[in-house]
């Protein structure tokens, strides 16, 4: 099979993340970068040696013939126009969540994708932790009974952005998600934003969300927190688990409860009988980031959707903007 010969545009701190990541991938080699500031290409040309294709465009990097693959690591309002050069050019592209700013432009991208038989993928990265993917393989066994709630956090003092809000920055990572641990579609979707920083951008909003299948969920982000989360919590009929994606400190963990009928108790509390974390599996040296690579190699390869295909992914942007209307 070809190995992917990746030209990677944008080379800031997650552009850096992922040349690291790619250089220690199989079947993957970063060939060439671009970025538009020269201290950054420079850094980059170094570190990668002198058989690098080093470019200041965006459309010289997609025009290059010695590249197969794009990996699109620029700020959220440049991922539609530099994907869509990559998939006119008949490149694999990887990039960076949220795959547009708005659903016509994802939907746009995927139909680019089918259309030059190419590979769309996007960084949904928590897709690709193994204690998510556990996680999910509870719930689908019935581990928690009869799914009720999920509830996901992501708070601290974070990256800032400047084009983009929290929403459509953190957002993406908590409908996928959701997505994926509970695959009913979206009967309702409404985010409250709250704006502190600069005008128009919000630093933090909570989400609440309704599924077809009743289920209900809710999202908690901010930039602004002392206290820092990436956490998922699931709460069934049966049981709940909890979710802990902070890097050093993942974890997955499996509660027993009881509650007695309330039909049947005379007083006013409602008794637990039973509550106690019955399992915990702590993360190990696996890096998601590297494993979501691992994902993108095998879906070029195999031609075989990943968990985040633009396919599914374009509906996680149908999503962040359908909250801002309150509709699903």
């Amino acid at each position: 099979m070809t190995d992917l010969q990746i030209g990677l545009i944008g080379l800031g701190y997650w552009g850096g993340n992922l040349m690291r990541t790619f250089g220690g991938t199989a079947g993957a080699r970063i060939v060439a970068v671009c970025d538009g500031i020269a201290a950054q290409r420079e850094v980059a040309a170094k570190s990668l040696g002198d058989a690098v294709h080093v470019y200041d465009r965006a459309e010289a990097l997609c025009a290059d013939p010695a590249i197969n693959t794009v990996a699109v690591a620029t700020p959220p309002s440049t991922h539609f126009e530099v994907a869509r050069q990559a998939l006119r050019a008949g490149k694999h592209c990887w990039v960076e969540k949220p795959l547009a700013l708005r659903a016509s432009e994802g939907r746009e991208l995927v139909d680019l994708a089918r259309a030059n038989h190419v590979t769309l993928f996007v960084d949904e990265t928590f897709l690709y932790d193994p204690l998510i993917q556990r996680a999910k393989e509870w719930i689908t066994a019935g581990r928690l009974g009869r799914l009720y709630h999920l509830s996901f956090e992501r708070l601290g003092m974070g990256r800032v952005r400047r084009d983009s809000n929290v929403w459509w920055n953190s957002a993406p990572h908590d409908l996928s998600i959701l997505r994926y641990l509970a695959p009913a579609e979206v009967a309702a979707i409404r985010v409250e934003q709250f704006i502190y920083l600069q005008p128009g951008l919000a630093d933090m909003c909570v989400a609440t969300i309704r599924l077809s299948d009743g289920v209900s969920a809710h999202v908690y982000l901010s930039w602004l927190s002392p206290v820092k989360a990436a956490s998922v919590v699931a709460v069934g009929s049966g049981g709940m688990l909890q979710f802990e994606g902070r890097f050093g400190q993942r974890k997955l963990t499996f509660f027993d409860y009881t509650i007695a009928d309330p039909a049947a108790v005379k007083d006013n509390v409602v008794p637990i009988s039973n509550f106690k974390p019955s399992e915990e599996i702590k993360g190990g040296d696996e890096e998601p980031l590297a494993l979501a690579a691992e994902a993108f190699v095998r879906s070029v390869q195999t031609g075989v959707p990943a968990p985040s295909a633009g396919e599914y992914s374009a509906r996680v942007v149908e999503l962040l903007e359908a909250a801002e209307d309150g509709e699903s």
